[in-house]
Parts: C-alpha cells; sequence; structure tokens
C-alpha cells in the first residue's frame, strides 16, 4: 500500500489534555495519517474536531458539577430530587458530549477499515490478527452505543428524573468503549505497519542461518535449513548443495580427459556471444589441447584440459598466461561452483 498523505496538524486542545485519553488519541491519529488520502484527512481532521467539541461540553459539565456540589452531596430524599433538577444541564452535556464521540469513533473506525481493506498482508497470521482487532473494535463501537442509547433521546422531564451518579458512570462507560474500538483500529493497522521491519529481521535471520549452514557444509545442516524456511531464500542452493554432497560420497576424481565422468576441472579461455572460428581460437591460444566448444545461456564458452585437482588446473592455467582465463568445475558434465568442488574435493581420500 502506498503512502500517499502525511500528517495533519492534531487540535491542541484535545491533545494538550492531562488524561491518558489524549496519549491514546494522538497514536490513533499519527499512525492513521500516514496511510489515507489527502479527502480522507478531511474527515479525520472533522472527527477530531468532534472529538474535541466532546472534551470541551464535559468540561462544562465538570464546572458545573463543581458549582452543584452542595447539591449533589444531599442525602435526604428530598434534596436528592432537587439535585437531579439542578443538574438537568450538566446531564444534557454529557450526553452531547458522548454522542460525538460515537459519530466521531465511528468515523475513525470506518477510515481505518478503508485503509486495511486495500493492505497487502506479507504475514498471513498477522493478517488474521487484524480481522480479529476489527471484529473488536466494532463491537465494542456497538457495546458503546448501547450503553449510550437510553439517554440519547431523553427531554428535560426525563432528564430531570435521572440518577445523575448512574448517567455519568454509564457515559464514561460508553466513552470507554469508543476508545477502545479506536485502540483495536490502532493495534490491527500497526500489525501492518509493521510488515517490513519483521520482514527485514526474519531475512536477516535467515541469512545467519544460511551462512552458518554454509559453513558446516552438511546434508544434515542443509536438509535442516530447507525445513525451517520451506520458501526460503537459498531452498534450491541447498538442494543442490546436498546432490553434490551426496555425489561427493560415491564419485572420485576424474581418471581420464573424459570430463563427464567425476569431478575435474577445466580452464575457460573464452565466452563470447559470437561463435569463433577455429583460425581465430588458433591464435588465442597455440597450445596442444584440444578445445571444446559449448554454447550456454547465448554464450559461446571454450574449455581446454581436464584436471583432477583445484591446484592441477591453477598451475595450468598460470602456466597459458592468458588475461580472460579462470578455473571452471564439472561434476558428471554438470558445471558447479569452484568452491563447491572444493569443499567435494577436500572430502576426497584418494
Amino acid at each position: 500500500m502506498k503512502k500517499i498523505f502525511k500528517p495533519i496538524a492534531v487540535l491542541s486542545f484535545l491533545f494538550m489534555s492531562g488524561t491518558s485519553f489524549a496519549q491514546e488519541g494522538t497514536d490513533m491519529f499519527d499512525l492513521l495519517v500516514d496511510y489515507i488520502t489527502e479527502e480522507q484527512s478531511t474527515t479525520l481532521t472533522q472527527l477530531q474536531e468532534d472529538i474535541a467539541k466532546g472534551e470541551k461540553l464535559v468540561s462544562q459539565a465538570e464546572t458545573q458539577d463543581k458549582a452543584n456540589a452542595k447539591f449533589l452531596s444531599a442525602t435526604k430524599k428530598g434534596k436528592q430530587k432537587k439535585a437531579e433538577k439542578k443538574t438537568v444541564e450538566a446531564k444534557s452535556l454529557r450526553i452531547k458530549a458522548t454522542k460525538y464521540y460515537e459519530k466521531s469513533y465511528e468515523s475513525l473506525f470506518r477510515l481505518y477499515k478503508a485503509v486495511l481493506d486495500e493492505a497487502t498482508f506479507t504475514f498471513p497470521a498477522d493478517k488474521t490478527s487484524a480481522d480479529e482487532y476489527m471484529g473488536t473494535a466494532e463491537t465494542n463501537l456497538q457495546e458503546g452505543s448501547a450503553l449510550l442509547n437510553p439517554y440519547g433521546k431523553l427531554a428535560t422531564k426525563g432528564l430531570e428524573t435521572t440518577t445523575y451518579t448512574k448517567l455519568k458512570s454509564d457515559l464514561a462507560a460508553s466513552k470507554s468503549k469508543f476508545i477502545d474500538a479506536g485502540t483495536n483500529c490502532y493495534n490491527a493497522l500497526k500489525l501492518y505497519a509493521s510488515q517490513n521491519a519483521k520482514k527485514e529481521k526474519e531475512d536477516a535471520a535467515e541469512q545467519a542461518a544460511w551462512n552458518q549452514t554454509v559453513q558446516t557444509n552438511t546434508i544434515d545442516g542443509y536438509n535442516r535449513y530447507i525445513a525451517r524456511y520451506p520458501n526460503g531464500k537459498y531452498v534450491s542452493e541447498a538442494k543442490r548443495r546436498i546432490t553434490a554432497l551426496q555425489n561427493a560420497a560415491t564419485l572420485k576424481r576424474v581418471t581420464s580427459n573424459n570430463p563427464n565422468e567425476g569431478l575435474a576441472y577445466r580452464i575457460q579461455i573464452l565466452a563470447d556471444k559470437k561463435k569463433w572460428s577455429a583460425k581465430k581460437l588458433q591464435r588465442l591460444y597455440k597450445g596442444d589441447l584440444t578445445i571444446d566448444e559449448k554454447e550456454v545461456d547465448g554464450y559461446y564458452k571454450y574449455w581446454i584440459g581436464c584436471y583432477r585437482s583445484y591446484n592441477d588446473a591453477q598451475e595450468a592455467e598460470k602456466a597459458l598466461n592468458l588475461k580472460q582465463s579462470f578455473i571452471v568445475c564439472f561434476n558428471e558434465g554438470v558445471q558447479i561452483h569452484v568452491t563447491e568442488a572444493q569443499e567435494i574435493e577436500s572430502k576426497f581420500t584418494d
């Protein structure tokens, strides 16, 4: 998923408050803004403003609570009834605030869902966990709305008879559910955001495992690598090395001038996309050895000699004094890496 929009300014009223909610909200928005379009950022700005409005209304209600403190502390039945009437405005402010939270977090959920619906996860297990987080977030929203609904349409008369302490408790729980929804959305997107770093870490671990496997260079070691990383970067190479080591157990050094029989080193004197004539090749190499030609991957390659060891081939190559020559190795006629051939050779006893 391409990030196409960078963070917008977050409302100072909301995030300069000392509540834990402020920090959670910052995380929710700071991560999300890296993945939304400019059009979606307008929605994000609006819902942030609505949350700030809700916080302001709660602050106003708390101011009224202080003014009504003597009524709220009343214990006699008659005075409690008067207190409930006196706190109608504070009740109304808290209900309006919670409606803002409901609207805002439902909008936030939709933004997160839109982003995650387009996300391609590297790790399927993380995708499953992200879906679970989003499912929980949706449940949180439903639970928050269920707590708010009984108070949503209360007129003044209904507010006068509603117990303020229960209303505050229910609405605080409602707000908490909405924040939980945002937190779960954030956790879902955080899993997606961590994919690249997680992949780099796993790649580094695989590379370290492979380096160790090559160092020990055993069939069991390569099999363990394949078992641990069945879709790993070096599975094909591991299988090739297993075959080479298995062959090394039965093969002997080449005993004739035929490089297709056993382990043989040769000297490549030329590789060119164009085929060279015999006359032109004679000008390049004036020795007595036969020049073998083979077309490989669009190149004409020319080899001479057939040697039982790398040292023999190296000495022969030095004697040629050709600028572009180098040593190649064949195992039963199949070209392999020189380093691999040396590994096989080290296991010979003859």
